[in-house]
C-alpha cells in the first residue's frame, strides 16, 4: 500500500501523464488523417509505418510525462511558488518547450540516422534533419505539443490551489450528490494571535501565517490528511476516519507539526522575533459531505462533529492542554507508550446537551 505523501504525488503526476498521453494520441490519428496513404514523410522522405508511429509517440508521452511532471513537482514548483500565475505559466510552458525542441532534434537526427544507416554527424543525415526542423510540419508539431504543455502546467497550478483531493471528487463527482461518511476533524489555532498580529502588524502577521501554514503541510501529508478550511491563524483538517485511525494518523499530524515548527524555531526567532505556538482538538463522528455553490462551488461537511472539535479546542487554555481529545476518538486509536494521555473530566460543551468526556495528550 503506497503511503500518503506517495499517494499524493501520484496523484500530481497522473494528470501530466494523462495529457501527454492524449495529446500524443490526437497528434497521431491527425498524422496519420493528414498522410492518408502515403508511405512516406514529405518533410524528411523518410517511411512512414502508423504502428511504429503509434509506438514512438507512446513512449515519448510516457517520458515527457515524467520528465516534465518530475521538474514540475521537484524543481520549479518551489522556485517560483511566489511567481504570479500568469508569469508561472508563461515561463515554464516557454521553457518546457524549448527543451521539447531539443529533444525532438535528437529524436529526428537519432532516428534518420538509423533509417538513412549512416553516423549522426553524417552529412546525410544532418541534411535531413534540418530539412525537417526548417520544415512548416515542425513548427506545428511545436506548437501542439507547447498547447498541451501549457494545459498540463494549467492543471497542476490548479490542483496546487485548489487542492489534489478537491479536483479528484470533482472529476470523479463523489460529491455531486450528498453522502454520509465518519470523518476525524482537527481544530488547530494559534496560541495569543492576536497580541502576536497587534506586534508584528498585519504584513508581518501575513508572512508569519503564511510561513506557519507552509511548515504543517509536510505533516499533513505524511498523515494522510486533507486541509478542509483556513480560518484566519486557525486551520481545520479532516482525515477519512480509516485513514485517520491508521497508525494514529491524527494525533502523529500534531506532533509532526510541533516537531517540524520546533526545528524552524532560529528561523521564527530571526524573521519574527518568535516562535508560534498552537493548541488542537480533535473529534469524530458522522456528517453530511456534498458540493455547494452555483458560482463558486465547494465541498461541505455539515454536522455536531465540526462544532464539539471547535469547542473542544477551546477549552484548551482553560485545561492547559496542547491537545484536546474526546474519548470516543481516544477508544478508536491505538496509541503506544510514547503518548502520554491525562484524564481532564466530562465537559458540557456549548450547543450540546450530552457531556463529553475529554483527555490531553502529550508525547513523552
Amino acid at each position: 500500500m503506497l503511503s500518503p505523501r506517495k499517494s499524493q504525488l501520484l496523484k500530481k503526476f497522473l494528470p501530466h501523464l494523462l495529457v501527454w498521453l492524449v495529446g500524443g494520441g490526437i497528434y497521431v490519428i491527425l498524422e496519420r488523417g493528414i498522410l492518408g496513404q502515403s508511405a512516406f514523410y514529405p518533410s524528411t522522405g523518410n517511411e512512414y509505418d502508423f504502428e511504429k508511429s503509434a509506438i514512438s509517440v507512446f513512449v515519448i508521452g510516457i517520458t515527457g510525462g515524467l520528465i516534465f511532471g518530475s521538474l514540475e513537482e521537484f524543481l520549479f514548483k518551489n522556485l517560483l511558488r511566489r511567481k504570479a500565475f500568469g508569469i508561472k505559466l508563461l515561463f515554464k510552458t516557454v521553457l518546457y518547450a524549448s527543451i521539447l525542441v531539443l529533444l525532438l532534434i535528437v529524436i529526428t537526427s537519432l532516428f534518420n540516422s538509423h533509417y538513412l544507416d549512416v553516423a549522426p554527424l553524417h552529412r546525410r543525415n544532418m541534411t535531413s534533419t534540418l530539412n525537417f526542423i526548417t520544415n512548416f510540419a515542425f513548427f506545428g508539431i511545436v506548437v501542439f505539443s507547447s498547447t498541451f504543455i501549457a494545459l498540463s502546467l494549467f492543471i497542476s497550478e490548479i490542483m496546487d490551489h485548489i487542492g489534489v483531493n478537491a479536483i479528484t471528487n470533482f472529476f470523479t463527482g463523489k460529491y455531486s450528490n450528498s453522502k454520509v461518511e465518519e470523518r476525524i476533524f482537527m481544530f488547530l489555532d494559534m496560541r495569543s494571535s492576536t497580541t502576536i498580529a497587534e506586534k508584528l502588524g498585519h504584513e508581518s502577521y501575513y508572512r508569519l501565517l503564511n510561513s506557519y501554514y507552509d511548515d504543517m503541510t509536510d505533516a499533513i501529508i505524511d498523515t494522510a490528511g486533507e486541509i478542509y478550511q483556513y480560518v484566519g491563524d486557525e486551520i481545520v483538517i479532516s482525515w477519512r476516519y480509516h485513514s485517520g485511525i491508521r497508525d494514529n494518523n491524527c494525533i502523529n499530524c500534531f506532533f509532526k507539526i510541533e516537531r517540524r515548527l520546533e526545528e524552524r524555531t532560529e528561523y521564527y526567532q530571526e524573521k519574527f522575533g518568535l516562535v508560534p505556538q498552537f493548541k488542537a482538538g480533535l473529534h469524530y463522528g458522522e456528517v453530511s459531505t456534498g458540493e455547494v455553490g452555483r458560482i463558486k462551488k465547494e465541498i461541505l461537511f455539515t454536522g455536531d462533529v465540526l462544532n464539539t472539535a471547535a469547542r473542544i479546542q477551546s477549552l484548551c487554555n482553560e485545561l492547559e492542554a496542547d491537545l484536546l481529545i474526546s474519548t470516543d476518538l481516544l477508544d478508536a486509536l491505538s496509541l503506544s507508550k510514547e503518548y502520554k494521555k491525562d484524564h481532564k473530566g466530562n465537559f458540557e460543551l456549548r450547543g450540546r446537551n450530552k457531556k463529553i468526556e475529554l483527555f490531553s495528550i502529550t508525547n513523552t
